[in-house]
């Protein structure tokens, strides 16, 4: 239910906010190591993502609850106690990467190849974040004996019920954890260079898709199906094709 992890004289940080701070902590640090050539431009881009990607995924969670936040008007900025929209944080996050590397002429696909490392990080510590502080929480089960120990558990819904479910923030994790490994392989490699973040990013989608179908939230329903799940469906298409863009274009430029 979203504990206190952290508690500093006033200070209190709990543990969404977290996990969430970690991680981009965690992938500044990998933006600006792999960008050291030109650290403070990316730097700047650091500060432009995450700042966008806060708004985005704020306001895509508030959009998909409005019938809420219509009525709670003051907690629509309210970030303490989650509630980010991962489709919002994205497409935050890439804006506010392409206006900074045209700012401050950056390689663009150097910078969106130290994003593909950054997407499993960014995507295990949101499922963590979501496993403290009742999100992202599955379907009910009648029984924990019906399911292994590690895929069902019991925890509690927005409204404090208690009750087993389908554990998906460990299906979440384990899934961004997979995406990382593969994510290492193509830099090791040094394989699609510049298409590696759309690639991994399709993966991902399609990957949340599957999930979001034994998520237990509440959101609304687009054309029969989850209305994150119809985001997800979206942003593996939208990701698909920049990916073929971005292999055009690389093999292009390899024939002259």
């Amino acid at each position: 239910m979203n504990p206190i992890v952290v508690q500093l004289g006033g200070l209190e940080i709990r543990a969404f906010t977290f996990w969430i701070g970690l991680g981009v902590v965690l992938c500044a640090a990998l933006i600006v190591w792999r960008g050291r050539a030109q650290s403070i431009a990316h730097l700047d881009a650091v500060v432009a993502m995450a700042l966008c990607s806060a708004i985005g995924g704020r306001a895509g969670h508030v959009a998909l609850n409005w019938a809420y936040f219509s009525e709670h008007v003051g907690e629509i900025w309210s970030l303490s106690s989650g509630g980010l929209n991962w489709h919002g944080a994205l497409i935050g996050c890439v804006f506010g990467a392409q206006i900074v590397a045209q700012w401050r002429r950056l390689d663009s696909a150097h910078l969106h190849d130290s994003l593909a490392l950054c997407l499993p990080i960014a995507a295990m510590v949101t499922w963590q974040a979501c496993a403290e502080s009742t999100c992202g929480y599955g379907i009910e089960v009648r029984t924990l004996a019906d399911y292994p120990a590690w895929l069902a558990v019991e925890s509690f819904d927005i409204y404090g019920v208690l009750a087993p479910r389908l554990n998906l923030p460990v299906l979440g994790m384990a899934y961004a954890g997979a995406l990382g490994i593969f994510a290492l392989l193509l830099t090791w490699r040094n394989w699609l260079s510049g298409a590696r973040l759309w690639l991994l990013l399709a993966l991902y989608a399609l990957g949340m898709a599957l999930i979001s179908g034994f998520r237990a939230e509440y959101v609304p329903y687009w054309f029969g199906v989850r209305a994150d799940q119809a985001l997800d469906m979206v942003i593996a298409l939208w990701a698909s094709l920049l990916l073929v863009r971005a292999l055009d274009r690389k093999s292009r430029k390899d024939k002259f």
